[in-house]
């Protein structure tokens, strides 16, 4: 019995070691892509050619203003905004990612409330609302919020088109972006000549900014931002398209294309 006890002993602390070499490594990998800790490699996925001209997108930290941590440091490294997704309860507005069951969401997966996630957003020029909602009581809400909190760079982007016609009306200073995740979303704006000239841009998904469709937006004259890029090269190809806006969750590149330090050559 000693020896089997030892045996199994043994076995768990190999276990344990291993399991906490696997973290490790991990965590080493995770730190290198999303933690702010710059690749070795990043600085020779630069494109010399391009140092001045990584301060022109607007780049955004996607979905830091959910939680107050990730806002924070997204601030912390530059960021020219913080993303926020505002949803809705009785009596305010809060921050949160869409949650994985709907009803769930006002108990298990709710934020800070958008007024404690704009103080932190509030410490850049820009912050951009993605408005998960579309009722008539919701906008109210956030023109009530909009009417009474002011910077210098309001973006709010959407999937409802009728959320970017009240906004025209209502709050005509913030910029509106459209939300475009498919193709089938590209061509009913293609089709739709009136939904162009109400809008004043398109928030992409990034497999979709193809220079095809990147050119059309240029010759309608749409402000674009570009979400998630997450790598140097594709980083590189949309800073010299000249595309307005990049969403990020990269803290490395927030510093390159955002208000923190820039390269030298």
């Amino acid at each position: 019995m000693p020896r089997l006890l030892l045996v199994i002993a043994q076995l768990v602390s190999a276990g344990c070691i291993g399991l906490l070499a696997l973290l490790v490594v991990f965590d080493t990998q995770a730190e290198r892509l999303t933690a702010g800790r710059t690749p070795a490699e990043f600085s020779d996925r630069l494109d010399q050619r391009l140092l001045p001209r990584y301060g022109d997108p607007t780049v955004i930290a996607h979905n830091a203003g959910d939680a107050i941590g990730p806002a924070t440091e997204a601030v912390a490294w530059g960021a020219d905004g913080v993303e926020i997704d505002v949803h809705s309860a009785p009596g305010e507005l809060f921050a949160a990612h869409n949650a994985p069951v709907r009803f769930l969401e006002d108990v298990v997966f709710r934020g800070p409330s958008l007024q404690a996630a704009w103080n932190i957003a509030r410490l850049r020029d820009t912050v951009l609302l993605h408005l998960k909602e579309h009722s008539p009581r919701y906008l109210r809400q956030v023109h009530a919020f909009l009417a009474s909190h002011r910077m210098p760079h309001e973006i709010v982007q959407t999937y409802y088109p009728a959320n970017l016609r009240v906004l025209r009306r209502t709050d005509p200073a913030v910029t509106r972006l459209l939300l475009i995740f498919t193709a089938a979303d590209l061509d009913r704006l293609r089709r739709d000549p009136a939904l162009v000239r109400t809008i004043d841009g398109v928030s992409v998904r990034d497999s979709l900014a193809t220079p095809r469709v990147l050119a059309w937006l240029k010759a309608q004259r749409l402000r674009t931002f570009v979400w998630v890029v997450n790598d140097e090269p594709r980083m590189n190809q949309l800073v010299r398209a000249g595309v307005d806006g990049l969403i990020t969750e990269r803290l490395d590149i927030m510093r390159l294309l955002g208000t923190g330090q820039r390269p030298t050559e």
